[in-house]
């Protein structure tokens, strides 16, 4: 173990060894920060290739900061190994998290919160164009206050510890955790995360991977063919929407996983709310793809359209060349009563159409009035991603379970880029409540303090229900102390926010008032 790396870190301890990889806690000299350290093993340093693919990836990691992924800070080269500067995070690993749970596995919100923050993790990833290829509990760090953070991104994706030679090439990915296709030794997708993540929320939920071979081949070999025990089998608790999410999630056909991360968490915190749904299975697995991904067309496909399409806009305009010189001319009075009616189609949708407000003609919606799914629904159609539903209480209000107020005007241009506020009225409380108290930093003046859980419509429209909010003023270590009330005694992850950021997450059961 070295006593400073490049002169400018001082090693605390080794607190890692990997197969490719030695971990440091460590303090950068200058700046006195903690930081984690991870050096190339010695017998990678004369392979040119990988050295090279080792510089490329983590410099490209650098470009990755995420709440939920461990944060790159800088590269260097100590003596000739190579090293990268990473955020030292205080925490268990989420398989040590598994394996000291009561029972061996942790609870249903649990899994739900910790996997949604993996799927977060990926789906910036993702966006950034990185592949993370080595998703499993080891690789996910869970700090003492639950945020889960994704780790070994950048070296991950290249080799691990546990790859395994199958077919002749070199596997990425520890096996019980790869994808089959990743088994196959073919190029990972997006899709892969998905499968990987699908087997960490597995383990979450029944304590063990669901594929354990003799060997690593055999292993391997399961992943391709073997039919997986589903997880409600192993854990009475686990319901049967968030069973089905797994299962979907671990399809051997990547077409038939979840086409993104971001859909796989919507529907995990559906399943919150609508234990019993069959949503997951339901849904179509032709679902919309991100533009330049899986869809793509094989080679015999693209030559027949480069083949046939040129002789098929040929056929069509003879067709219309024959059609325009050969057609006899009482036709004509046809075609001027064409052009009349599209006129006239043209006329009514001017007198009825409101003035656009965007290339897309989106103006602002009005919702007061409507119900909350319609609201939700008539938000979603303009682009709003970003919706929180506050509640108030009255007695004998013809409007109660209708929204009475919205925080941008309607008939406005909309401004979807930032969150959208609506409020809906109840008659009364919810009959299940709860007691909360959080420690945190209040950064500066006119602070907005929020507590709130996400979940779903009926719709599959993500939006977030506030719970508590406050305005306080700059503040260090403040406690946050509320009574929170539920129409439903479901534990719920709750996020604390702070002027729209998330600094903290609690799982909290709901009981009933008495």
């Amino acid at each position: 173990m070295p006593d400073i790396i490049d002169g400018k870190y001082r090693v605390i301890r080794e607190i890692g060894s990997g197969g490719m990889a030695h971990v440091y806690r460590a303090i950068n000299m200058s700046s006195r920060k903690v930081v984690a350290v991870k050096m190339l093993r010695e017998e990678y340093l004369n392979d040119q290739e990988f050295l090279r693919r080792f510089e490329r990836e983590a410099k490209a990691s650098l470009a990755l900061s995420h709440e939920n992924i461990v944060r790159a800070y800088g590269v260097g080269d100590d003596n000739g190994v190579p090293y990268i500067v990473l955020e030292y995070v205080e925490g268990k690993t989420l398989k040590d998290l598994i394996r000291e749970s009561p029972g061996g596995h942790l609870s249903v919100q649990q899994s739900i919160g910790i996997c949604s923050q993996i799927l977060d993790a990926l789906s910036y990833a993702h966006a950034h164009g990185i592949i993370h290829r080595d998703v499993k509990p080891q690789n996910v760090i869970v700090t003492n206050r639950g945020r889960a953070k994704l780790a070994d991104f950048g070296i991950a994706r290249e080799v691990t510890a546990s790859t395994v030679t199958f077919a002749g090439k070199n596997v990425i990915g520890s096996v019980h955790y790869i994808s089959p296709e990743q088994a196959k030794g073919l190029p990972a997708t997006e899709e892969s995360d998905i499968y990987s993540a699908g087997i960490s929320l597995y383990e979450m939920l029944t304590g063990t991977v669901p594929f354990i071979g003799d060997t690593t081949v055999a292993t391997a070999l399961m992943h391709l063919s073997a039919k997986p025990v589903p997880p409600r089998e192993l854990n009475p608790s686990v319901p049967p929407a968030l069973n089905d999410i797994v299962l979907r999630a671990i399809e051997k056909e990547p077409g038939l996983r979840y086409s993104s991360a971001k859909l796989m968490r919507s529907d995990l915190i559906r399943s919150l709310s609508h234990p019993d749904g069959t949503f997951a299975r339901d849904r179509e697995s032709t679902e919309s793809k991100t533009p330049g991904r899986r869809m793509s067309l094989s080679v015999y496909a693209w030559i027949s359209i480069s083949v046939f399409t040129p002789i098929l806009v040929i056929f069509l305009a003879y067709l219309g060349f024959v059609n325009h010189w050969c057609a006899p001319k009482e036709e004509t009075a046809a075609v001027d009563l064409t052009e009349a009616t599209s006129q006239a189609t043209m006329a009514n949708v001017t007198v009825t159409a409101l003035p656009s407000a965007s290339p897309a003609g989106k103006r602002m919606p009005t919702v007061m009035g409507q119900r909350l799914d319609d609201a939700l629904k008539s938000l979603h159609d303009v682009g709003f991603t970003d919706i929180y539903v506050s509640t108030e209480y009255v007695e004998n209000d013809p409007r109660a379970g209708t929204i009475v107020q919205q925080s941008q005007m309607a008939n406005t241009v909309p401004n979807t880029a930032e969150p959208v506020y609506i409020t809906l009225l109840l008659e009364k409380r919810g009959k299940y409540k709860a007691d909360v108290a959080f420690m945190l930093d209040i950064p500066e003046n006119d602070s907005r303090v929020q507590i709130v859980y996400r979940t779903s419509s009926t719709n599959n429209i993500d939006y977030s229900v506030i719970l508590y909010e406050t305005v306080r003023t700059k503040e260090n270590m403040v406690s946050i102390s509320a009574t929170l009330y539920s129409n439903d005694p479901a534990t719920r992850t709750l996020y604390l926010l702070v002027n729209g950021a998330e600094v903290r997450t609690q799982d909290v059961k709901f009981t009933i008032v008495e």
